[in-house]
């Protein structure tokens, strides 16, 4: 996605929220429980409270969005969570997670990565301390509150977005928010939200009330996070007291709208090197009687992040040996491992993912099968075919083919105005493949691709290794 249609999408979120009136289930703690379904409704959207672990499957599928709130976290809590966002998961209904006071105990500490294990978030909001805790940090919190500051998160945001597959939201004076691809920063503030419990909860309902309306993550914790930041610094007045300024808050939220965002909202965007970036697909044939491991493992030295298998014509022993090889590459490089077509090689090494063509198993059966912590990619050729893999929850589409490819002699070529499409209207990341080479590859990142998917141009090369480093030399010169 373009920066510009993205600022463009913030704008139009505010609008679809209050159209829409999306139902948020909440199942949140009893200290702010109020606040949070009142600034529900100050949006636009429609909270519902049910925390019950007889009810939390029916109420979380009747749901548009889903958010799961750790503040008052105990056994039957975390039951209900869990049972609830699987059910969403199911579902592909957006999740908002907030991990509060994650560093501060052993219990909250395992009852977090319990449920990070069963349950795929769309959002992860917390504070700086939060963050850096589950990007593997050593902190320690002073409860639900933090004395870092956030701006010292970024990168842990960034790696908890490409860890958990989510948007990661850390907020502070300065909000950051990122994808993973796109680094969004938030400077309005204002000191005195630090003096009104639960106004960190309550970005949270906001993020899930835009999440229910847009489906978009990235856009739902922008706007999520602008709103409670933006309407407390237009609270602010000299020598207002904290009752008069919680009230002003309020009445600011409900009275919010795109045109006060544009004119007053202080965000700022980049974009960043996305973690699909360079990615290498392999063809025997394409290393041209070299040794295939050492192809592979040359392009992984010189720089390339995710490896996919595809062996179109390989028996099943043959390919699970040569699956659990490259694995072992993929890990002694720190590069995704993801599997062509075949989710019972992908299941028995353990791949981080697989990725799926058209006329594949549908998305949703092998999202059953795989797992919702598993990467799922799929191949398109249109926006449209782009449009409905991202609604039934693939993580990255395969557009192409871009340009002239001889690895595969049957595939159409995309018209100029389709790629154009596909970028502008695409939110999950999307990588150019077909017919890539280092005379083309600047030309695709610049229209807005995240990445590059490579064979013949990397395996063909009698230095595999330094025609992935000149590749990536391109590709970090457009960041």
């Amino acid at each position: 996605m373009k920066i510009d249609r993205l600022k463009k999408d913030i704008l139009e979120a505010f609008s679809s929220v209050r159209t829409k009136k999306p139902l948020v289930e909440q199942i949140t703690n009893y200290v702010t429980i109020n606040d949070c379904a009142n600034v529900t409704l100050a949006i636009g959207a429609s909270p519902v409270m049910g925390d019950t672990f007889e009810e939390a499957d029916q109420m979380t599928s009747i749901s548009d969005s889903l958010v799961i709130n750790f503040g008052g976290i105990g056994k039957e809590s975390l039951a209900t969570m869990i049972k609830a966002g699987r059910i969403a998961n199911e579902k592909n209904i957006g999740i908002v997670f907030d991990p509060v006071g994650v560093g501060a105990t052993k219990y909250r500490n395992d009852s977090v990565f319990d449920f990070l294990k069963e349950v795929h978030p769309s959002i992860i909001k917390g504070n700086a301390s939060e963050i850096l805790y589950l990007s593997g940090e050593n902190v320690k919190t002073k409860g639900v509150d933090s004395e870092l500051d956030s701006l010292l998160a970024k990168d842990a945001a960034i790696k908890v977005a490409n860890k958990y597959g989510c948007v990661c939201a850390v907020t502070g004076k300065i909000d950051i928010i990122t994808d993973g691809r796109i680094v969004v920063t938030v400077e309005n503030q204002s000191d005195k939200l630090a003096y009104i419990t639960g106004t960190g909860c309550m970005i949270a309902s906001l993020c899930g009330s835009f999440l229910g309306a847009t489906k978009n993550p990235l856009v739902s914790a922008i706007c999520g996070v602008v709103s409670m930041s933006l309407c407390g610094e237009m609270a602010l007045e000299d020598g207002v007291s904290i009752g008069t300024y919680r009230q002003r808050l309020m009445d600011n939220i409900f009275e919010l709208n795109a045109q006060k965002v544009e004119k007053y909202g202080k965000i700022n965007f980049q974009r960043i090197e996305s973690k699909y970036s360079m990615y290498l697909v392999t063809d025997e044939k394409a290393c041209l009687g070299k040794d295939f491991y050492c192809c592979v493992e040359d392009a992984l030295k010189g720089g390339a992040k995710v490896v996919q298998l595809r062996e179109k014509e390989m028996d099943t022993g043959r390919f699970y040996e040569r699956a659990l090889k490259i694995k072992g590459l993929c890990e002694k490089y720190n590069a995704l491992f993801i599997v062509n077509d075949r989710i019972d090689i992908a299941l028995a090494v353990d791949s981080d993912g697989i990725h799926i063509g058209q006329s594949d198993m549908p998305i949703e059966i092998a999202r059953r099968l795989i797992g919702h912590h598993k990467i799922i990619g799929i191949s398109a050729k249109s926006y449209e075919e782009a449009k409905i893999a991202q609604d039934k929850g693939a993580d990255y589409i395969g557009m192409g083919a871009v340009y002239n490819t001889i690895t595969k002699s049957d595939t159409s070529i995309i018209s100029d105005e389709e790629v154009e499409k596909i970028i502008e209207n695409v939110h999950i990341p999307v990588l150019a493949i077909g017919g890539i080479n280092m005379e083309n590859v600047d030309k695709i990142l610049k229209k807005g691709a995240d990445g590059v998917c490579i064979i013949s141009d990397i395996l063909n090369n009698d230095d595999c290794k330094m025609r992935t480093e000149e590749v990536v030399k391109i590709i970090k010169a457009n960041y």
